[in-house]
């Protein structure tokens, strides 16, 4: 009833539908053009986390920025070191001037400061600007005039790099769509045997990653929003509404076909059979690809809930756009669409022998070799998955040729920063004014790291007691712990405030690194005692961050799984009425996405095919699956349901699934090229993050279309037989 009213108001009111359609569009364009700065930063932060609560903390009582602009100050050679610091301080005075700037820590401040060193010097500056709005404090800082002969000055930090992430993000994006989308117009010019349908596909694709991206900016305004959702948004949405408006109009053209002799047919019967076959399936498939991505809420950080919501709209306005504009459209302009008078059905089985039913015919006359085949292909790609490197992405996401790249490895290098971390440890901080108990806690904390080798350094009330200097070799390290610690009065208002005492501990290990993660594990452990006796002591820093969010995703990840497992199997037994084909197509999806991620490992881990071996962004992973788990039931809930007619009419399994795997084989390959084009210009990108997200999907597609579909899905549905359709109480 509800595929026959829809048909009947579509039919009735095509130039209504288009206009409302016209009017979504126009408004949703002129939001999209500001998403780039809606968007902030990567979102990898535990809101809720003590690293971020004592980042306020910091912040509020102790006037340490957060998220700092990193101005590097290089010294020319032929200027004198005072030449050097004149010229470093006039350009401070001159940035004190710039409006919303709340806070300079400066390099010239004190005698002897860590933050000038030979030739370099750096200083911190917070703008009270929000962190999606800085990009007016970057551009005013870049205007001032810099033009001298005694140095250079580069920006870095948080705000900088996630700035050039956008841009490059921004860039990555049109440069995939100008390769993209001319390769899909073209394999859906050869899918139709025409241009018309092809560019109608493509129009859907634009129209749905239009509305998306403009509504997602309209979000932003609310919700804090990744920049990775400039990415993702257009590459999921532009393969699932070209993918969709080919499932729709093969099936339209396809009942135009059957029905060409009945005279009687109406407009209004063909979109409602249209709908009832391939809109169920679009329907279907949608709402697996929508579990896929509800599951990505599960983690409790910012980039994922963004992420998951852009992709989500953009699913959404695609199947909107395929089940109500698209079927307007042909409504009026079939006839001109496909208008060649003698055309093959892309769906339906050819007279003579195709080459999809030599090849499926092959394939199930020898069913367990192929299935052995298979699965041998598989593991080969699985395999690589136990030595699967991650980390947070940084600095050196970006190409090396980037400015805050290049200055922020420049201020590891000189100021010793390389595999070390400094972690913020605050004793109190609950709003409860400090007393002797948290003294003594203090004190013992500051004895305890003067005994461990893993502290380099310690930065506290008591002074500075720095047991590693830059160029000395670590493994001569000996403790320099005095018996006896001296309270620095003149620190108080740097490491004491009314309510918290801070110090700071330089550990091995760089943050994101086993070492520096095992080092905080072990601290928390030991302080467990100390939390049940009311004395709140947490870590904080870049280091503990990272550690958080690895935990964060980490534990939350099994319930992502189970929860995409468990639904997609509920979607997928309302529409097949079968326990067994859910079930397998589960377990096929799972493989084709654990061998994908054996081939991140080869690509990026270990520096295959021409790349820098790098750690894998600990996101990626987890979007791949979200992701992919879904868009691959797309074209796989339309073969299957096509299989699935086919049985009821015949009868006999291993005709149906011959037949209906061969009638789709020209719409699944289209279907997967056009993924392929939208989703492999992303794999050459300039941004580390979008670069390995490309190749990850690409990975997975490659290997579901081929190994899964071309082999292991023919191989195993005929060894299973009438068993596939099994329902408890139904006769097989």
């Amino acid at each position: 009833m509800g595929y026959r009213s829809l048909a009947y108001f579509i039919g009735r009111y095509p130039r209504f539908i288009m206009i409302s359609w016209v009017f979504i569009i126009g408004i949703s364009a002129a939001w999209a053009w500001k998403l780039p700065d809606v968007v902030q930063d990567h979102g990898l932060k535990r809101i809720h986390g003590d690293a971020h609560h004592i980042e306020l903390i910091l912040k509020e009582n102790f006037g340490i920025p957060d998220d700092p602009i990193i101005v590097v100050y290089e010294k020319k050679t032929g200027s004198s070191p005072a030449e050097f610091r004149n010229w470093v301080g006039r350009h401070l005075q001159e940035v004190r001037t710039l409006p919303d700037l709340s806070t300079i820590i400066s390099p010239l401040e004190a005698e002897g400061s860590t933050m000038m060193r030979d030739d370099t010097a750096y200083a911190l500056l917070d703008f009270k600007v929000p962190a999606y709005r800085m990009n007016a404090p970057i551009e005013q800082l870049r205007s001032l005039d810099t033009t001298d002969d005694h140095g250079n000055i580069r920006l870095t930090g948080k705000p900088v790099v996630q700035q050039d992430v956008n841009r490059l993000s921004f860039r990555d994006l049109e440069r995939a769509e100008m390769v993209g989308l001319p390769i899909a117009l073209l394999i859906l010019c050869f899918a139709f045997r025409g241009l018309y349908a092809a560019l109608a596909a493509v129009i859907m694709g634009v129209i749905g990653v239009v509305t998306a991206i403009g509504l997602t900016s309209l979000i932003g305004h609310y919700v804090e929003l990744s920049n990775f959702v400039i990415n993702v948004i257009p590459m999921v949405g532009m393969a699932l509404s070209i993918d969709f408006a080919l499932i729709i109009l093969s099936r339209y053209r396809d009942e135009m076909q059957v029905c060409k002799h009945d005279h009687g047919q109406s407009s209004d019967e063909i979109i409602q059979r249209t709908l009832r076959t391939a809109g169920r399936a679009v329907l279907f498939s949608a709402a697996c690809v929508l579990l896929g991505l509800l599951s990505l809420v599960w983690i409790r950080l910012p980039m994922f809930l963004s992420v998951s919501l852009g992709a989500m709209t953009v699913l959404i306005i695609s199947v909107l756009i395929n089940v109500t504009l698209l079927p307007a459209i042909l409504t009026l302009y079939a006839q001109r669409i496909f208008k060649r008078k003698k055309q093959n059905s892309i769906s339906t089985p050819p007279r003579k022998p195709s080459i999809w039913l030599q090849w499926f015919g092959t394939v199930m006359k020898q069913p367990v070799r192929m299935t052995l085949l298979g699965t041998g292909i598989l593991l080969f790609c699985v395999l690589p998955v136990q030595q699967l490197e991650m980390a947070i992405p940084d600095a050196t996401s970006l190409p090396a040729t980037i400015e805050s790249r290049q200055a922020a490895e420049d201020v590891q290098k000189v100021f010793a920063q390389k595999d070390i971390a400094s972690v913020d440890i605050l004793i109190g901080g609950t709003g409860e004014r400090i007393t002797a108990s948290h003294w003594n806690t203090a004190l013992r904390k500051v004895r305890e790291l003067q005994r461990d080798e893993n502290v380099l350094q310690i930065e506290s009330v008591w002074g500075v007691d720095q047991k590693y200097r830059p160029g000395q070799d670590r493994t001569r390290l000996t403790e320099s712990a005095s018996s006896e610690l001296i309270l620095h009065e003149s620190l108080l208002s740097m490491y004491v405030s009314e309510d918290a005492i801070r110090m700071v501990a330089t550990i091995r290990g760089a943050p994101g690194s086993e070492q520096a993660a095992d080092w905080l594990n072990k601290m928390n452990d030991r302080d467990a005692q100390l939390r049940v006796q009311g004395i709140p002591i947490r870590y904080g820093g870049e280091a503990a961050s990272q550690v958080e969010i690895m935990q964060e995703i980490l534990r939350q990840l099994p319930k992502v799984m189970l929860f995409v497992i468990v639904s997609n199997y509920i979607v997928l037994l309302a529409a097949f009425r079968s326990l067994l084909i859910p079930i397998k197509a589960i377990l096929m999806n799972m493989l084709s996405l654990t061998a994908s991620f054996g081939v991140l490992v080869l690509v990026f881990n270990q520096g295959h095919l021409g790349m820098e071996p790098s750690a894998i962004a600990i996101m990626i992973p987890v979007f791949i699956a979200g992701l992919v788990f879904g868009i691959s039931m797309d074209y796989g809930v339309f073969m299957i349901s096509r299989i699935q007619e086919i049985y009821r009419l015949t009868g006999d399994s291993d005709l149906a699934v011959m037949q209906g795997l061969a009638s789709t084989g020209r719409l699944v390959t289209s279907a997967a090229a056009i993924l392929l084009a939208v989703t492999i210009p992303f794999a050459f990108g300039d941004v580390e993050g979008v670069k390995q997200l490309g190749v990850g999907i690409t990975a997975a597609v490659l290997i579901d279309v081929t190994v899964i579909r071309l082999l292991l899905v023919p191989a195993l549905m005929k060894l299973m037989g009438k068993w596939n359709w099994w329902l408890p109480g139904q006769k097989t």
